[in-house]
């Protein structure tokens, strides 16, 4: 039963992240933002996205899905952070943009925190 529940939660993720073809992939809102004025994560993040401790954004490189995908729930339901411009790009991106930017900042290596 577990086994089928996971199998079935790690098919959503993945058919979730599928490209959709009127939506940026993930590698191009992580570096380019949006076209709805969605800011490119390496803004913020920093160019590896190992984080900028000098404002509070921490490393996003090499999160597992589930976590990238939580955090952005949490963040637009204002459960986590307090950080305005994450709160909206929350808000803005898609379901399939927050799934194609959490699969592939999971590909990425983790760098240094």
């Amino acid at each position: 039963m577990i086994r089928a529940i996971l199998l079935a939660g790690t098919a959503l993720v993945i058919c979730a992240a599928a490209p959709n073809p009127g939506s940026p992939s993930g590698a191009t809102i992580v570096a380019q933002g949006t076209a709805n004025g969605v800011l490119p994560c390496m803004a913020c993040h920093g160019p590896d996205l190992a984080g900028n401790r000098s404002i509070g954004a921490p490393r996003i490189a090499g999160l597992p899905v589930a976590t990238t995908l939580a955090a952005f729930h949490a963040i637009a339901a204002g459960r986590m952070g307090d950080n305005y411009v994450m709160k909206n790009i929350a808000h803005a991106l898609t379901g399939p943009e927050r799934a194609a930017v959490a699969a592939y900042l999971a590909t990425l290596p983790a760098g240094t925190p």
